[in-house]
């Protein structure tokens, strides 16, 4: 050990550094500061602490002590040692608190919050807290995760406030990622009760943010944000207003644009896209978005005429598009081609597919290619497949086909990274798969789903939890949240005592069951889910 401590120490200290650099510099300020003089001042180099993440899981009790024995040494020794040299932090929000307290950060300008908890953020976003006293001037780039369920009025509440602060306090922002659980929507508009003249975040030249509607996103992009040039808006509603928003012919600045739309919409044409021909300068625009009762499909003719060609700086145009609830002539109904040759005819490459019932109640479904987000609308029976790579949410929903293992198969195949799914088929599946595996052939057809961590049955037939659930059929090595009917799940188990579904549901840390219901878990049900 001392002959390979001396033959480092004898490393000149310029290729020490340059070798650190290819290295965690959390691991190597860990276990070098205090060692030895000229290794501790290789490790506190200023080029090599700008940046600290100090994200850590723990998610056991032994991971948490290990992280909380890291944590110490670097609040008591590390921090108070370079916190001159620290211009970036990165924090696991249950461990911001002791960090930024652990020394001042005279140079701090980018911060990092991840998994904050709402009431933690309140406290700190309000203007008697000392993290707004010492930092409001400070911090130029902000990025906050808040993953709690914000389900009742007080935790409502609590949001809004912190939205408030954020954007009333912290005054030299360039840089905002707001980000909250985009489970629960907001109660109301966050912003729009704020006053017309209100002066807030003055530099801001990139925001992302979720909103309640579209009230909200009208009123951001007035005009009064002029050096703001990207702009990521997810809101849960855009519905009717008769709200007066002021300057809303003022052309905006913006070079970037993304809008996300949780719940469909009928006002697309009447809201979205009069503010999007605002948008002169606009280069990369992102729309994901579901429209209802429309008396046509948005194909590429209208977005074309409607958005595109009002933005002569245009080159990237990402999008997630449905238009369902139209009404069709039965005698004139377009195709999936008839779609996709809409957009070829504009240089814009997609994929597309239709549905009609026999009212002549319509669903066009379509988007461009390659498909770059994280999230994809509502998919069906009708479904092409292809290639989602960065797709990690997905929601099936059907109440018409019955869907068969060659359609899983594809589902996996599609969106390799998959890591929540939820599934409401009502119909039976097509072919009632055999309880035993008879050749080689049908154990190669097992289909896997590698990264799948939370799957969701809501008014699924019992036959898509035995397909899921049963190793037989498919494969689920990371499964660990489960959403779905108690009696569904006893039947399925064999009341808890199969082993062909037991692989499956052996790393289950949480289940929630549908309806909820209080019981006292059976014996059997306690050693069939051991990790819960």
């Amino acid at each position: 050990m001392n002959n390979s401590v001396i033959r480092i120490v004898d490393i000149p200290e310029e290729m020490l550094l340059a070798i650190f650099r290819k290295l965690n510099n959390i691991d190597i300020l860990y276990s070098l500061v205090g060692v030895n003089q000229k290794l501790d001042k290789v490790a506190c180099d200023i080029n090599f602490t700008r940046t600290i993440d100090l994200t850590m899981s723990s998610s056991d009790e032994a991971e948490y002590s290990g992280t909380n024995t890291i944590l110490d040494r670097f609040c008591m020794h590390i921090l108070p040692r370079i916190y001159q040299n620290i211009e970036y932090l990165i924090i696991q929000g249950c461990f911001s608190q002791r960090v930024l307290h652990a020394s001042i950060y005279p140079n701090l300008r980018k911060l990092t919050l991840i998994n904050l908890e709402l009431k933690m953020a309140s406290r700190m976003f309000n203007g008697k807290s000392p993290f707004i006293q010492i930092f409001k001037r400070q911090i130029s780039d902000l990025v906050v995760t808040i993953n709690n369920k914000i389900s009742n009025k007080p935790k409502k509440k609590l949001a809004i406030g912190v939205y408030f602060n954020i954007f009333g306090l912290i005054e030299n922002l360039k840089y905002l990622d707001f980000n909250v659980n985009n489970n629960y929507p907001f109660p109301r508009p966050l912003l729009s009760s704020l006053s017309s003249t209100t002066c807030f975040l003055p530099k801001i030249a990139h925001l992302c943010i979720k909103m309640h509607n579209f009230n909200d996103c009208r009123w951001l992009l007035d005009g009064r944000l002029c050096q703001l040039h990207t702009c990521i808006v997810d809101v849960d509603y855009i519905r009717k207003s008769s709200m007066i928003i002021n300057n809303t012919n003022t052309r905006l600045k913006l070079k970037s644009f993304s809008l996300y739309v949780r719940h469909p919409t009928v006002e697309f044409d009447n809201q979205v896209v009069p503010l999007l021909r605002r948008m002169v300068r606009m280069e990369t625009l992102t729309l994901s978005l579901s429209v209802v009762r429309r008396a046509s499909f948005l194909d590429g003719t209208y977005l074309a005429d409607s958005i595109i060609n009002h933005m002569s700086r245009l080159h990237t145009f990402v999008f997630d598009i449905v238009t369902r609830g139209t009404m069709t002539n039965a005698e004139i109904q377009p195709s999936a081609d008839d779609i996709r040759r809409t957009f070829a005819q504009i240089g814009i490459h997609v994929d597309c597919y239709m549905e009609y019932d026999s009212h002549g109640i319509s669903r066009c479904h379509v988007y461009s290619l390659p498909f770059t987000m994280t999230h994809i609308h509502i998919i069906t029976y009708n479904f092409p497949g292809g290639m989602f790579i960065n797709v990690r949410v997905l929601r099936i929903i059907d109440f018409v086909h019955s869907f068969d293992q060659a359609f899983f198969a594809r589902i996996s195949h599609a969106f390799p990274l998959l890591s929540h799914l939820s599934l409401t088929i009502t119909a039976e599946l097509k072919e009632k798969p055999s309880r035993q595996l008879k050749n080689v052939e049908e154990t190669r057809s097992i289909v896997e789903y590698p990264r799948l961590s939370e799957l969701t049955f809501f008014g699924a037939h019992i036959d898509y939890v035995e397909q899921f659930l049963c190793n037989l059929y498919t494969h689920l090595p990371c499964l660990s949240k489960l959403f779905v009917e108690y009696q569904h799940l006893n039947i399925v188990t064999e009341n808890f005592t199969r082993n062909a579904t037991r692989m499956n549901c052996a790393k289950l840390k949480y289940i929630t069951f549908d309806p909820e219901i209080k019981m006292v878990h059976s014996k059997n049900f306690s050693l069939y889910f051991p990790s819960l």
